[in-house]
């Protein structure tokens, strides 16, 4: 009779295990087949969590993802909604704008890095008002806003904006109503009471520690926020749903996405309603849903003078990979500078003029020092590249034994160098190589050399500088950019046309239906 009343036991136990491992099956049947429902524009849930302390912190969560997000940028100079977009306006008076901006972005690094090692949690005092100057802040300043832009929807229904892409910051943010003091833009403001699932954060929590300046509020996280043109944001630390929307229509949601509130915003954001953070901090975009899909993303600018319908594919998660790797990506290693970790610093290790070195470059001229100063960045806001001076100096003498053509005054138009190519149909111009630690990179003339009018005056788009150089979006237009964030490195690749780079196809079927 014990040993019939074990054998049942052991009977009623197996059966038990059978139905659940029955039931688990089905389940994972079903979530396959909902799976092969899903829309390819969706991601694939990584393994990697992001750390979250339970009352707002970053805590992306998603249960229908795949490979990566497509969205598109447009230059500040082409989008509607920019004060800047002014159709009737020259292509000279364009690039003296964007001269303009760059060189005040450029003072908004070198503030950043002679802050010293930036600093989180640190307490302000509220009653401060945001048109304090940003550089009498405790905290470093970033760079000034950047050129491009794109579209994001934040909360629940989701309310739809369009916001400055910048890879020299980290906070997401937008502004919101109540706003007391706010730029003009052309959009609504983002309203929280609208959302059924935005939610303050803690001040106590990890993710307001993140912030370079933050202050309690009733309990609560408040943020302020400056950049190096004297621009500031100011306003509540909050989290809400992100909706990122594809080419085809397709969306994912994103909830518990942290983002600042703005009540207080000053500056010049060219009319649009805030601001993406592309850096490498924790509270930046592509690391916030990098814990779901990959933190990597990648673009690829269209030509500064191409039409304003074309736009610049931006890609965040592994399919940005699987797009380089159809392009033969050659990568150069990331380097961390604790003085400005946000920064995507490379080593450049020389350069050279229609495949001649430049000579005269001092040793070690693009080494980043000790001390945080120096070093080379990538960054896609900044319009000209900017050379550490003893480095521009012999560049320039190099460059200009190449150039036959007569000088004209270049000083109306910010730049250092032009020449009149009127009359000259097939102009000869030098090439210029950036010979990146494990990557060189082949410019063409047309990233060198801007045509600014239409009688022919076409001008360098270097610049000299000091303290740290800076690799901008003119020498970027038209090669692929992947940052390997989790990595720690920066794939480059050359495209015959990034307009042409397809959002829902590979870069090769794209280009072979151009043949």
């Amino acid at each position: 009779m014990a040993a019939r009343s074990r054998w049942v036991e052991a009977v009623g136990k197996a059966s038990v295990l059978l139905l659940l491992g029955l039931a688990l099956s089905l389940a994972v049947v079903e979530a396959y087949k909902q799976h092969e429902g899903i829309a390819r524009s969706t991601y694939i849930y990584g393994d990697r969590a992001k750390r979250g302390d339970g009352d707002g912190g970053i805590k992306l969560k998603s249960e229908t993802l795949q490979e990566g997000m497509f969205v598109e940028m447009k230059h500040l100079d082409h989008h509607a909604d920019s004060p800047l977009h002014q159709p009737e306006s020259t292509f000279a008076e364009r690039i003296q704008n964007a001269v303009k901006r760059s060189n005040k972005r450029v003072a908004g690094f070198k503030a950043t890095v002679a802050s010293g090692v930036t600093p989180r949690g640190v307490d302000f005092d509220p009653k401060l008002d945001v048109s304090v100057r940003a550089a009498s802040f405790e905290s470093p300043v970033t760079s000034s806003p950047g050129s491009y832009v794109m579209t994001i929807s934040l909360g629940s229904p989701p309310q739809t904006k369009t916001a400055i892409v910048d890879t020299g910051s980290d906070l997401v943010w937008l502004q919101c109503s109540p706003c007391s003091v706010c730029y003009h833009q052309n959009d609504p403001f983002l309203d929280p009471s609208k959302s059924t699932t935005y939610k303050k954060v803690n001040y106590s929590s990890e993710t307001c520690a993140e912030l370079p300046q933050r202050s309690d509020s009733g309990g609560f996280c408040t943020y302020r926020y400056g950049y190096g043109d004297q621009s500031t944001t100011q306003g509540e630390l909050a989290t809400d749903t992100l909706t990122l929307t594809t080419t085809t229509g397709d969306t994912q949601e994103f909830p518990s996405f942290v983002f600042g509130c703005g009540h207080k915003n000053r500056g010049t954001f060219s009319g649009t309603d805030g601001l993406v953070g592309l850096g490498r901090g924790d509270l930046s975009f592509p690391e916030q849903i990098g814990s779901l899909i990959g933190s990597k993303f990648s673009y690829c600018l269209v030509e500064i003078t191409s039409s304003a319908a074309e736009s610049s594919p931006l890609i965040f998660g592994d399919a940005a990979v699987s797009v380089g790797n159809s392009l033969n990506l050659q990568y150069t290693p990331l380097i961390r500078n604790p003085a400005a970790d946000s920064f995507y610093y490379v080593k450049l290790k020389s350069i050279k003029v229609n495949k001649q070195n430049v000579v005269g470059i001092p040793s070690g001229a693009f080494d980043l020092k000790r001390n945080g100063q120096g070093g080379v960045i990538v960054d896609s806001g900044t319009t000209l590249t900017y050379l550490i001076q003893s480095a521009y100096s012999p560049f320039l003498i190099k460059l200009r034994s190449f150039i036959k053509y007569p000088l004209v005054d270049s000083s109306q138009y910010g730049l250092d160098l032009c020449y009149d190519l009127s009359g000259v149909s097939d102009p000869q111009l030098p090439s210029v190589t950036l010979q990146f630690q494990g990557v060189d990179v082949d410019l063409p003339s047309n990233n060198v050399f801007l045509q600014i009018d239409q009688h022919g005056t076409t001008c360098l788009a270097f610049a000299g500088t000091s303290g740290l150089s800076i690799i901008g979006n003119i020498q970027q237009q038209n090669f692929y950019y992947l940052y390997d964030v989790e990595n720690e490195r920066v794939g480059i690749a050359p495209v015959d046309s990034c307009g042409k780079l397809s959002m829902s196809r590979s870069p090769s079927e794209a280009q072979r239906d151009e043949l």
